[in-house]
């Protein structure tokens, strides 16, 4: 179904009807078979659609696009745009397929694929409430097989509130059986009271609903030479006020991986937030550091270039993918002051008193990355909750041996709860007197912190972040 239109001119040339409608029967099932794989199995919804577009080439680029587009709509809203899911989806025994050693796929019903035109009304209004009414014409064709007329869509003001994204609904319900909408239903039930900190509700769910903007990280000695090169390449850069090398990213119409200077290793890909991390860890050029969680290696790279490839950096995890990705990432950007090591976690005598800085990254809820992982808001659990705050303190504990005294040890999760931030640094200090907090100004906001701070996405249009610094003194 490769088309050959581009973006811009796909509304210039309209398609004749019968491929728009299969189009936009193939996409809808595209779309449902990944909602079901992501609700009925746990799986994340970004690996579902790889593997939806890697099993099917013949998808052209405004196909993936759609199928995309809507999928994290749908996830984006599914608080309020369930109630619009066919009735059969939610009557799934879940826990049987997940229980299943056979491939997923054998067993998983069909009935929501085969039943796919019971899905155009929730496809369609995830695109209104997106306030993006310039319908591609599959998604106007959904809205008419519903009976709703996509010319009736008026546009609200950039900066309307949240709650009058309501009004595009009505059209898909029966006249006495529209549902309140509250906003509150756009999130589990349960995250309020699971916050690190007392903030505007509200607020918060109004930037959950908001797509976040691509971050990159200069890594280079000239940023207003990079600035420029992306600019010469269609590319939009907002360099943040307070960390120059961050540089928001709007409207690219270039392929970035593409561009010579990612491929020469002049930036990467990471969100505002995240860069805070390795500002609050300040490594200075000749220290040993150990980034003891690396995973894909974004903070990695982050403290190899603040320390000028002076010194040296231990990259472990216990995903030795991870670390093939990060040593293609370090070649890439020529950084020969990394080193790789797997660890499951465990104690490690030998490398006790050993590092002048250990940053722990723990696995978490990643609530912090909702905006841009909406499918998780759904699939995480309270119990989960409890079981990632375990294993956090478990690699806490164990990492901290490694520092020194006088050394630093950094904490960090991609998480907005407490159970995985504060609790787990009070229960910490509690247990280990010869840690105490240091105090740090935010690299995002500027504000000075007693040792904790909890980054919030209106803090600079970014994920959320948690960062805890502790420094080492000798033993009580």
């Amino acid at each position: 179904m490769n088309h050959g239109i581009s973006k811009n001119n796909e509304r210039r040339l309209p398609m004749p009807s019968s491929r728009v409608e299969t189009q936009a029967k193939v996409g809808a099932g595209f779309v449902v078979q990944c909602l079901e794989k992501t609700f009925w199995t746990g799986k994340p919804s970004d690996r579902c659609l790889r593997d939806v577009f890697y099993a099917n080439h013949q998808l052209g680029s405004r196909d993936r696009r759609i199928i995309s587009e809507t999928l994290f709509s749908v996830l984006r809203w599914w608080g309020w745009l369930k109630t619009l899911a066919p009735e059969e989806f939610f009557s799934v025994d879940k826990e049987w397929i997940r229980n299943q050693k056979v491939p997923q796929d054998e067993h998983a019903p069909q009935r929501c694929v085969t039943n796919v035109y019971k899905w155009y009304g929730c496809l369609a209004a995830s695109w209104a409430l997106e306030n993006r009414l310039d319908f591609p014409p599959s998604v106007a064709w959904w809205c008419r097989q519903r009976g709703v007329n996509p010319e009736n869509f008026k546009a609200l003001p950039d900066g309307a509130p949240l709650k009058d994204r309501r009004r595009y609904l009505p059209p898909f319900f029966s006249k006495d059986d529209v549902p309140a909408f509250p906003e509150e239903d756009l999130v589990p039930e349960w995250t309020e009271k699971a916050l690190s900190e007392p903030i505007p509700f509200l607020k918060l769910i109004d930037w959950l609903q908001h797509r976040p903007p691509v971050w990159l990280r200069g890594q280079t000695g000239s940023i207003v030479e990079l600035c420029h090169n992306l600019q010469h390449n269609e590319v939009k850069v907002h360099p943040h006020k307070k960390m120059l090398c961050a540089l928001k990213i709007q409207g690219a119409a270039a392929n970035l991986r593409n561009l010579d200077v990612f491929r020469k290793g002049q930036f990467e890909f990471q969100d505002l937030a995240s860069q805070a991390v390795g500002y609050v860890c300040a490594p200075k050029p000749g220290e040993q550091w150990w980034d003891c969680c690396a995973g894909g290696g974004g903070k990695t790279l982050q403290l190899a270039w603040l320390m000028e490839e002076k010194g040296s950096v231990l990259a472990s995890d216990i995903r030795t993918h991870k670390l093939t990705e990060l040593k293609l990432r370090a070649r890439r950007a020529q950084f020969p002051n990394i080193r790789y090591k797997e660890w499951k976690g465990k104690e490690m005598p030998r490398f006790r008193n050993r590092f002048d800085g250990v940053l722990v990254d723990t696995a978490c809820s990643c609530s912090g990355t909702w905006r841009r992982n909406p499918d998780a808001r759904w699939t995480t659990t309270p119990e989960e909750l409890k079981e990632f705050a375990d294993l956090q303190l478990q690699l806490l504990t164990n990492a901290s041996q490694g520092v020194v005294e006088g050394g630093t040890l950094v904490y960090s999760t991609c998480s907005m709860f407490a159970c995985e931030n504060q609790d787990i640094v009070n229960t910490f200090l509690a247990a280990h007197p010869e840690f105490k907090l240091a105090p740090y100004r935010c690299p995002v906001t500027g504000r000075e912190t007693e040792g904790m701070n909890q980054i919030w996405p209106w803090d600079g249009d970014c994920d959320a972040m948690f960062t805890a610094k502790m420094w080492r003194s000798s033993a009580e």
